[in-house]
């Protein structure tokens, strides 16, 4: 996400997400948590907060396999929702970079053996 920009249109958190703009739409109809503001023309303003709470109905429903009711169940702890949603955030964070890492350690392994052959 663009750290200066306030509001998304709904085709730029779909893609940011990996769903269609339908998925979002008719999240908004399930969960009340996920209600975006509309500008003057009805078109959907998605705020950094909102893109959080479609991330975690996404997780909840992606990830854990929860039904949209257990989805909605759960929202309804929303502190255990978030511990475990960071925790899944912080381990795809570190997946990442222990990959970039390891691409790292083989352009060195094969800098390192070149040199050794000559």
């Amino acid at each position: 996400m663009n750290e200066e920009k306030r509001y998304y249109k709904i085709n730029e958190v779909a893609e940011m997400l990996g769903v269609e703009a339908s998925t979002l739409r008719y999240w908004e109809g399930e969960f009340a948590s996920l209600s975006p503001r509309r500008n003057n023309s009805g078109k959907r303003l998605y705020t950094v907060e909102d893109v959080e709470e479609a991330r975690r109905i996404q997780f909840l429903l992606k990830q854990k396999g929860l039904t949209v009711k257990g989805a909605k169940s759960a929202l309804s702890d929303p502190k255990r929702v978030n511990r475990q949603y960071e925790v899944v955030k912080r381990l795809e964070a570190l997946k990442e970079e222990v990959g970039k890492l390891k691409k790292e350690v083989g352009v060195l392994m094969k800098h390192t053996i070149s040199l050794d052959e000559q």
